[in-house]
C-alpha cells in the first residue's frame, strides 16, 4: 500500500525558497567584489543546484503519488468488471497481469512503471466490461426468444445450452458469433413457425379465394421446406405478407356478402315504402320522406350504411303506415255513412211509394150506407179499443191496416147497427 508516503509540503518548500533568496542578496556583493568569473559560474551553480534538490523532490513525490492512486482506481475497477461474463482467455489474461501489479506495488518508486501499469489494467478492465455487457445483451435475446410462444422445445435446449455457457466461455469473438448465429436461426425458426400459423388459419377460412388460396399453399410448402436462417426468414416475411393481402380479401368477400344480405333484408321495407307511396291515403310530407329514405338505402356501399338506412327507414315506416291507415280508415268511415245515408234515403223513397201504391189499392168502398175497409184494412175506434170491416160514419174511425190495429192490442168488435166484422 502507498498510504505511508507523504510529499514534501508546500510550507517547507516556500522556507527553502526564502534561504536561497537570502544567500543571494548577502552573497551578491562578495560575488562582484573578490570572485573571478570562472569562480562565481561555479558558486552560482552550485546555489541553483542546492535549491533544486528539494524542488525536484517534491516534483517526483506528487507524481509518484499520483501515479500509485491511479494504479490502486484501475484495480479497483478491473476486480469489479471481472466479476461479470468474461471469457476465460480475458481472466487468465487480468490473472497475469495482477500478478505484475502485485510486483510493481512491492517496489512502489517508478512513477512511469506503476503509469504503465495502471494503463494496461484499465485497457483491461475496459474489454471485460465490453465483454460482460455484450454477452449481457445476448442472453437478455436469449431469454425473450425462449418466451416466445411459437419457439420448438429443440430450439428452447439450444439457447438454454448457449446460456449456461455464459459464465464459463472460452473465447469472446468465438463465443458470442456461435451465440448470435444460433440466436439467429431461433428467431428464423420462430417467425416461419408464426407466419405457418397464420397461414393455416388463414387457408381455413371458406371465403379466401381460390387465386390467394393457391398462392399460399404454393409459399407455404417453400417456406417448410427452407434451411438456411436468411431464407427462413425471407420466405416467412413474404408469406406474412401474402396472409395478410389474403386476408383483406377475405374481408372483400365477405362485404359484399354482408352488403347483399343487408340490401335483401331492406328490400322488405322498400316494398312497403313503395306501397305507402302508391296509398292515396299517405301524405305528401310522407311521400317525399319515404323516397328520400329509400334512396338512401339504395345508394349505400357498405353493409354498414345500408344497415343504417335501413333501420331509418323502419323508424320512419311505423309513424307513415299508422297516419295512413288512420287516414284510410276515416275514408271508409265517410264511406260508410255516405252509403247508409243515400240506402236510407232510397228505402225511404221506396217506402213512400209503396204507401202511393197501397193508398190506391186500399180504399174503403161504400154502397147500401156501409163502407166497406179494403182487404187487409180495418176501421179503429180509440175509445173501445175495436176495429171492424164494415162501418156507416168512416169519419168516426181511424182508417188502418190490421196490422197496426192489432199493434196497438185492439181486438175485432161486436157487430152493431153502426159497424160490423
Amino acid at each position: 500500500m502507498m498510504s505511508n508516503f507523504n510529499p514534501i509540503s508546500p510550507t517547507k518548500f516556500k522556507r527553502y525558497r526564502k534561504k536561497f533568496n537570502h544567500f543571494v542578496e548577502s552573497s551578491a556583493k562578495n560575488f562582484r567584489e573578490n570572485t573571478t568569473k570562472t569562480k562565481k559560474v561555479l558558486l552560482i551553480g552550485a546555489a541553483v543546484l542546492s535549491l533544486s534538490m528539494p524542488v525536484g523532490y517534491y516534483i517526483h513525490a506528487n507524481a509518484l503519488n499520483e501515479a500509485r492512486n491511479h494504479l490502486i482506481q484501475a484495480e479497483e475497477a478491473l476486480n469489479q468488471n471481472k466479476q461479470g461474463y468474461v471469457s476465460k482467455e480475458t481472466t487468465e489474461a487480468i490473472s497475469r497481469e495482477t500478478a505484475d501489479t502485485a510486483k510493481i506495488k512491492e517496489i512502489w518508486l517508478h512513477p512511469q512503471k506503476i503509469e504503465k501499469e495502471a494503463q494496461a489494467l484499465e485497457a483491461l478492465s475496459k474489454k471485460a466490461a465490453t465483454e460482460s455487457q455484450s454477452i449481457e445483451e445476448l442472453l437478455q435475446q436469449a431469454q425473450t426468444l425462449s418466451t416466445d410462444k411459437n419457439i420448438s422445445p429443440t430450439d428452447k435446449k439450444l439457447l438454454e445450452s448457449y446460456q449456461k455457457q455464459a459464465n464459463s466461455y472460452q473465447n469472446f469473438s468465438d463465443y458470442k458469433s456461435k451465440f448470435e448465429e444460433e440466436m439467429f436461426l431461433v428467431e428464423a425458426h420462430n417467425s416461419r413457425t408464426e407466419a405457418l400459423n397464420l397461414a393455416e388459419e388463414t387457408l381455413k377460412d371458406k371465403d379466401l379465394p381460390k387465386e390467394n388460396r393457391n398462392e399460399l399453399d404454393k409459399l407455404v410448402k417453400s417456406t417448410k421446406a427452407a434451411k438456411k436462417s436468411d431464407a427462413i426468414k425471407d420466405l416467412a416475411n413474404e408469406l406474412t405478407e401474402k396472409v395478410s393481402t389474403a386476408k383483406l380479401r377475405i374481408q372483400e368477400v365477405k362485404e359484399a356478402c354482408a352488403l347483399k344480405n343487408a340490401k335483401d333484408k331492406a328490400q322488405e321495407n322498400i316494398s312497403t315504402a313503395e306501397k305507402l307511396q302508391a296509398s292515396v291515403y299517405t301524405e305528401a310530407t310522407d311521400k317525399t320522406e319515404l323516397q328520400k329514405l329509400v334512396k338512401a338505402v339504395n345508394q349505400a356501399k357498405t353493409s354498414k350504411a345500408v344497415e343504417k338506412a335501413n333501420s331509418d327507414l323502419a323508424t320512419y315506416l311505423t309513424g307513415a303506415k299508422q297516419r295512413e291507415s288512420k287516414a284510410a280508415e276515416q275514408a271508409a268511415q265517410k264511406a260508410e255513412a255516405k252509403r247508409q245515408a243515400e240506402e236510407k234515403a232510397a228505402q225511404e223513397a221506396a217506402r213512400k211509394a209503396q204507401n202511393e201504391i197501397n193508398s190506391a189499392n186500399s180504399a174503403p168502398v161504400t154502397s147500401g150506407g156501409w163502407t166497406t175497409a179494403a182487404p187487409g184494412m180495418v176501421f179503429y175506434r180509440s175509445n173501445s179499443n175495436k176495429y171492424y170491416r164494415m162501418v156507416k160514419k168512416p169519419g168516426n174511425y181511424t182508417y188502418m191496416t190490421i196490422g197496426e190495429a192489432q199493434g196497438l192490442n185492439a181486438t175485432p168488435g161486436h157487430s152493431n147497427g153502426s159497424a160490423k166484422n
